[in-house]
C-alpha cells in the first residue's frame, strides 16, 4: 500500500490572543445589536456575499458567518444567491449580444478577408444552433460544409475584384 499525502493540512493555526480578544469584543458589541444584524440580512438578501457584507459593515467575516447559521439569515443568503445569479445572467446576455454584434460586423465588413468573414458566419450559425449535428438530431437534412469552401470563396471574391485593363 502506498502512502498518499494528505490533501488537507493537518496543522491548524491557532488565532493569536489579540485576534481572539477582537472577535470577542466584536461579538459583544454587535451580537446584541439587532440593527447591525438586520443591515447584514438586507445586504445578504440583495446579493452581497458574506465577506463583502462583513467588509461593508466593518465586521469580521467570521462574525457574519456565525450569524449566517440563523435561519433568517440563511434565507437572506439564499435570496441573495438567486439575485446574484439573475444579475450575472443578465450581464452574460448583454455580453452575448455585444459578441454577436461584433461577429455580424465582421460578416458584413467588405474590408475583412473572405476567410475571416466565413469563419465569423460559421460562428454565428453555430451559435444559432444551425449546425450539422443539431440538424441531424432534429431529423432534418444535414448541412455539409466543404472544407475548402472558404478558400474557393476567397478566390471567387478575389477574381471579382481584379480589374482588367
Amino acid at each position: 500500500m502506498t502512502n498518499i499525502p494528505a490533501l488537507v493540512p493537518t496543522a491548524v493555526i491557532e488565532p493569536s490572543e489579540d485576534e481572539i480578544a477582537t472577535m470577542i469584543a466584536e461579538e459583544a458589541q454587535f451580537g446584541a445589536a439587532p440593527e447591525v444584524r438586520a443591515a447584514a440580512a438586507r445586504l445578504l438578501e440583495v446579493g452581497f456575499t458574506v465577506r463583502e457584507t462583513a467588509r461593508r459593515l466593518d465586521l469580521r467575516a467570521s462574525t457574519v458567518w456565525r450569524w449566517a447559521q440563523d435561519p433568517g439569515l440563511q434565507s437572506a443568503i439564499a435570496s441573495g444567491h438567486t439575485r446574484r445569479r439573475a444579475i450575472l445572467g443578465q450581464r452574460l446576455e448583454s455580453a452575448a449580444e455585444t459578441a454577436l454584434d461584433a461577429l455580424i460586423d465582421v460578416v458584413s465588413d467588405p474590408d475583412v478577408t473572405p476567410r475571416d468573414r466565413v469563419k465569423a458566419a460559421e460562428a454565428v450559425l453555430d451559435r444559432c444552433g444551425i449546425t450539422p449535428e443539431v440538424a441531424n438530431a432534429a431529423g432534418t437534412a444535414a448541412v455539409t460544409v466543404d472544407i475548402d469552401f472558404d478558400e474557393r470563396l476567397a478566390r471567387i471574391v478575389a477574381a471579382g475584384t481584379v480589374s482588367t485593363p
